[in-house]
């Protein structure tokens, strides 16, 4: 990517990206995993309809006019979230 992500507490550009996945033991799926399974249930059909409703149009509008589209679907469906690491004053940070 030709995004430059700057620390917001030293400034400096030597930034790594690290992507995290949330992950749960076997104690927690049997307490919570019917209603974590309902969860995924929603979360898919809401970015199912992001998809339908939102990006499929836009990204037509967006093809016409000769523009790049980011799909805005491809957060709900992601389980990782984005965090930075500053090499130089070893802060983390997410934007």
């Amino acid at each position: 990517m030709a995004i430059n992500v700057k620390c917001p507490k030293c400034g400096s550009t030597n930034v790594q990206l690290s992507n995290e996945s949330k992950s749960h033991g076997c104690l927690w799926f049997i307490l919570f995993g019917f209603f974590y399974l309902c969860w995924i249930m929603f979360k898919w059909m809401i970015g199912v309809m992001i998809f339908f409703c939102y990006d499929w149009w836009m990204a037509i509008i967006h093809k016409a006019q000769g523009k790049g589209h980011i799909w805005q679907a491809r957060k709900w469906f992601s389980g990782k979230r984005k965090t930075y690491f500053c090499h130089d004053c070893k802060h983390n940070f997410k934007l």
